[in-house]
């Protein structure tokens, strides 16, 4: 053999001494040994077909056949020169969070949505310390972004552009005061139109979608987080914490503590 894959894995010729010390010379002269190494060792890559198929899993909201394989089956087809497992698995999981998180957006689903799932699960990529955990990021990846999917193409009917940048815009300052006129300064649309929107597409008005949407995050915080109610009403806007328990209430059936002692649950 003339080339060993020892070598390649040499730290230190991958080690940057300055700003200026990679190059391109110095990386086509990588690629070509890496090129011996994989002709040395008859290597063969996982087919773009079976990325293809993953993909159309999360495009088509798919998420029930959403199955990761194990990172065993293609352990010896991905090509990787990097030692650590852990570190190798854990760059295959982010690519692949970037995959799936725009493939979701080019399936309809809101930018911040699908790219605020992609940052949490970044945040849990980031504190795996072993191989089984990077892996169950990556199944919960897949199964999340496709589920992200299936709700946006189960929602009827095809929503219009200006619907869909109104709601982007609640999701991005859920946790300030929405008002009508906030939404028609922004949207460059008058109260009446943006209200006929929401009647006509969602079955719903504006007022009870920001409060639904509201309630869905409170929902989380007291499920997943140690602070009071109070603290919650003030973080999503609400006038008191009364008003908002009010709110709750009208959605959730049950009062806000009520709801945290039936779901609470550790995260960490």
């Amino acid at each position: 053999m003339i080339f060993m894959k020892d070598d390649i894995q040499d730290k230190r010729q991958w080690k940057l001494s300055g700003p200026n010390s990679i190059t391109e010379e110095a990386v086509n002269t990588a690629i070509q040994m890496i090129k011996l190494y994989h002709e040395e060792t008859d290597f063969q890559r996982i087919p773009m077909e079976a990325e293809t198929e993953l993909m159309n899993l999360i495009r088509e909201g798919r998420y029930k056949d959403f199955k990761g394989s194990s990172f065993e089956k293609f352990r010896d087809s991905h090509g990787s020169v990097i030692p650590s497992p852990l570190t190798n698995y854990t760059y295959i999981v982010i690519a692949a969070v970037t995959l799936f998180s725009r493939t979701a957006v080019s399936a309809g689903v809101a930018p911040d949505d699908a790219f605020d799932l992609a940052d949490i699960l970044l945040l849990y990529l980031s504190a795996c310390t072993s191989v089984e955990e990077v892996h169950q990021v990556y199944q919960l990846a897949g199964t999340m972004f496709a589920k992200l999917v299936h709700r946006r193409l189960t929602e009827g009917k095809k929503q219009s552009f200006q619907l869909e940048k109104l709601r982007n815009y609640i999701s991005r300052n859920i946790f300030q005061k929405i008002t009508l006129t906030d939404l028609s300064r922004y949207a460059g649309l008058s109260e009446s139109r943006i209200s006929h929107l929401f009647a006509d597409e969602l079955g719903i008005s504006v007022h009870r979608y920001i409060q639904k949407e509201k309630t869905d995050v409170a929902c989380n915080l007291l499920m997943h987080t140690d602070r009071s109610v109070a603290e919650i009403a003030a973080y999503l806007g609400f006038a008191s914490s009364g008003n908002f328990s009010v709110v709750f209430r009208k959605w959730q059936k049950m009062s806000p503590t009520e709801y945290r002692k039936r779901n609470y649950r550790e995260v960490y």
